[in-house]
C-alpha cells in the first residue's frame, strides 16, 4: 500500500496540557481519509500537525514523528512555508482574502515568485477549473470575493490551495457552516480531487465520512481508537468504543 504519511509514535502538549498520546497512523495516497471522534478528541489537533500550524503558537510541542518522502517534517530544519504549500488546508469557515477572485488564486503562486501573467493566468484556470468554480467565476475575476457565496467562497479556498499543486490537502470541518447544497457540492469535488491528490478530512459528520472516506480513523481523549476502511469501520468494527460510536450510543 502506498503512504505517503506516516504517523510515527506522535505525541503533541498545548504547554503542559497533553492533546495526542502516542499516535500511529499511515495515510494512503489518493484515498480520503476521515478523523472522527466527539469534540476534544484530538482530531483537529492531529490535522494542525501534519503542516505544523501549532508552530504559529508558543510552548508547543511535539514527540514522535511525521514521515512524508522520507523525511520528518517536525524537525527544525524543515522549511514552514515549502510544507504548508505542500500540505494546504481547509478550514471550518471559508477564508477569501479581501482582494479580487483571481489575486485569491494567484496569491499563493507569486508568494513562490511567478510573476509571469501568462502562467498565472494559466495556473489561477487550471485550479478554478479543478474546483469546479471556473464556469460560474469566469466573467467575475475582477470581482471581490466576499461577493461570493459562502460554498462559493470555499470552493474558492480549495482552488486557492490547489493553485500551489499540494501533495495534501486538510480539511478542517470544511462543510460544517454550509448549506446541504453546497456541503453536496464539496463533497462531489473531494471524491473528484483524490484521483490527483491525498486528502485528510476532520468531520463531526459520521454521513459524510461513510459517504467519502475511503478510510477512517476514530480518536478518544488524544488516542487513536482505531483505523481501518470506511467499510470495516461502519459496519465490523474491532473496537467496542468504536461500535458504541458509530451507532449514536457514545460521544
Amino acid at each position: 500500500m502506498d503512504h505517503l504519511l506516516t504517523v510515527r509514535d506522535l505525541s503533541f502538549f498545548y504547554g503542559p496540557n497533553q492533546a495526542l498520546k502516542r499516535v500511529n497512523l499511515s495515510i494512503r495516497k489518493n484515498a480520503i481519509t476521515s478523523l472522527i471522534g466527539p469534540s476534544g478528541c484530538g482530531k483537529t489537533t492531529l490535522l494542525r500537525c501534519f503542516n505544523r500550524m501549532h508552530d504559529l503558537y508558543p510552548n508547543n510541542r511535539y514527540e514522535g514523528e511525521i514521515i512524508m518522502n522520507e523525511r520528518n517534517i517536525l524537525d527544525r530544519s524543515v522549511d514552514l512555508i515549502q510544507l504548508r504549500s505542500a500540505l494546504g488546508m481547509v478550514f471550518q469557515r471559508p477564508t477569501p482574502f479581501p482582494m479580487s477572485i483571481f489575486d485569491n488564486i494567484a496569491y499563493g503562486l507569486r508568494l513562490k515568485k511567478i510573476r509571469n501573467m501568462n502562467i498565472l493566468r494559466e495556473r489561477v484556470e487550471k485550479a478554478l477549473r479543478q474546483a469546479v468554480l471556473w464556469d460560474e467565476v469566469k466573467d467575475r475575476l475582477k470581482d471581490n470575493a466576499a461577493g461570493l457565496s459562502g460554498g462559493q467562497q470555499q470552493r474558492l479556498v480549495i482552488a486557492r490551495t490547489l493553485a500551489v499543486e499540494p501533495d495534501v490537502i486538510l480539511f478542517d470541518e470544511a462543510t460544517s457552516a454550509l448549506d446541504p447544497i453546497s456541503t453536496q457540492k464539496i463533497e462531489d469535488l473531494m471524491m473528484e480531487l483524490k484521483k490527483d491528490f491525498t486528502l485528510v478530512a476532520v468531520t463531526h459528520n459520521m454521513q459524510q465520512a461513510a459517504r467519502i472516506s475511503d478510510y477512517t480513523a476514530l480518536m478518544y481523549l488524544g488516542q487513536l481508537v482505531e483505523f481501518a476502511d470506511t467499510d470495516t469501520i461502519f459496519t465490523r468494527p474491532k473496537n467496542k468504543m468504536t461500535e458504541e460510536y458509530v451507532t449514536g450510543r457514545f460521544g
